[in-house]
């Protein structure tokens, strides 16, 4: 089970997530990430306590930003990382240094400056 907290403020929403994201949590990861697009015009997600992600929950992240993106709306991480997460980006192959080509404003979950490495 998936630890959550929703914060609704005018200007969106954070979500703030704790513990372990992994495969058998993806359902509910999934079902937690669209209601909250649907909701609000902007989400943060807040993984300051997040101890451990695997890469069916990075894809997951991936995934709702395109969903947020095509439907107009934004989504993105906080800044603060812990630095188990930001390893599993840059193992995995997600840290990038530039934005998603499909974000007008060319913004990425996984833009390399953010990542502890």
């Amino acid at each position: 089970m998936i630890k959550s907290r929703i914060e609704d403020s005018q200007y969106g929403r954070i979500l703030t997530l704790d513990g372990e994201l992994c495969i058998q949590d993806a359902d509910e990861f999934r079902a937690l990430l669209l209601q909250s697009i649907d909701a609000v015009d902007a989400l943060t997600m807040n993984v300051a306590s997040v101890t451990d992600i695997d890469l069916s929950c990075l894809q997951l992240l991936c995934a709702a930003h395109r969903t947020a993106i095509k439907v107009s709306k934004r989504l993105e991480l906080d800044k603060e990382w812990p630095e188990s997460f930001a390893r599993v980006i840059g193992e995995s192959g997600y840290a990038r240094h530039d934005g998603c080509s499909l974000d007008k404003d060319h913004g990425c979950l996984w833009i390399k400056e953010h990542t502890n490495g």
